[in-house]
């Protein structure tokens, strides 16, 4: 069943004008800006950490260095978004989605993200 654009649900009417943000560069260019953004900050704290006198001796700079270096992983994976999605889904036919990010890997670089 294709709902074009236009079609009301819930007595909410969508113009032909409006579309969905997923289907824009939009969903994939924010959190590749987000997360890099993110990545580089913890980045600059583990090094201000590793900077200062008393460096992993107190409790405090353990836990933030424990917490930038999570934060790092999740970071990484989020400014990555589409790029290890499989390029070719055979599924996007059958429920007539399709993502606007770039996408250039397959399915063992998607798995390994969502891992």
């Amino acid at each position: 069943m294709d709902k074009p654009y236009g079609w009301c649900a819930d007595k909410i009417c969508l113009s032909p004008k409006v579309r969905d943000p997923w289907e824009t560069d939009f969903a994939a260019l924010v959190p590749r800006f987000t997360g890099g953004l993110s990545a580089i900050s913890s980045t600059l704290i583990i090094y201000v950490i590793l900077r200062s006198e008393t460096r992993l001796s107190s409790i405090y700079h353990r836990i933030m260095f424990g917490m930038s270096l999570a934060d790092i992983c999740g970071s990484i994976a989020m400014a990555l978004t589409s790029l290890p999605m499989p390029s070719y889904m055979p599924k996007e036919e059958v429920f007539g989605y399709s993502w606007a990010g770039t996408r250039l890997g397959n399915t063992y670089t998607c798995n390994a993200q969502g891992f």
